[in-house]
């Protein structure tokens, strides 16, 4: 195969074709160039991989969408959670990003409802209260008479913040308004925690 070899200046390959896959392949989530090259070659040279790989993509594409209810991943629309009679509307998890329900799914102790806000508030970012979708998520926990109210956002500046936002909206509002617990993880060792989560953990401690 032509190109295969990458002794050009700045470590490209002489192929144009191979090196705009592998820089495309860099810039997804987690993947280096040298993650990016050995894929590229594997999907070059075996063919049927490379092919179910295109079809899947292409598939994917045209059916997944955001479910325009809570804003999951889904195919239909609204989604399963959403439309299962199972689910308690009553309860209503607000997560970040629709990776953040699954978790929540795998483990199957909660039995409510989402609503993802597609991100974190974060002025340095220029991402501001009115990018993300509060008026929605406000609107429906109304229409849904929603009893409760689980904040689960990430532990960091961002995450305090969003939830801070969001405990100002509710504060009128007839209903309990919760946050996941944080601190020492299970089979965490003490003397390895480092200080915020020591903090959190002393803060949130409970009666024994």
């Amino acid at each position: 195969m032509a190109g295969r070899s990458e002794g050009t200046d700045g470590g490209e390959f002489q192929s144009p074709a191979l090196e705009r896959l592998v820089r495309s392949l860099s810039r997804l989530p987690g993947l280096g160039r040298k993650s990016a090259t050995r894929l590229a070659l594997y999907l070059v040279v075996d063919e049927n991989p490379a092919e179910d790989l295109v079809d899947a993509i292409s598939c994917a594409r045209e059916q997944v969408r955001h479910c325009s209810r809570c804003g999951a991943i889904t195919e239909q629309d609204p989604c399963r959670i959403c439309t299962s009679a199972s689910r308690d509307p009553k309860l209503l998890c607000i997560v970040s990003s629709p990776v953040d329900i699954l978790p929540f799914e795998k483990a199957g102790f909660f039995n409510g409802r989402y609503f993802v806000l597609g991100g974190l508030l974060s002025p340095l970012d220029g991402i501001r209260a009115g990018d993300l979708p509060f008026d929605r998520m406000v609107e429906l926990i109304q229409q849904d008479e929603v009893a409760e109210v689980i904040i689960a956002l990430d532990s960091s500046v961002e995450g305090e913040t969003t939830a801070l936002y969001v405990q100002r909206l509710l504060q009128t509002s007839d209903l309990q308004l919760t946050r996941l617990a944080t601190g020492i993880p299970v089979g965490g060792a003490l003397a390895y925690t480092d200080e915020v989560t020591l903090q959190r953990a002393f803060q949130f401690r409970r009666a024994f």
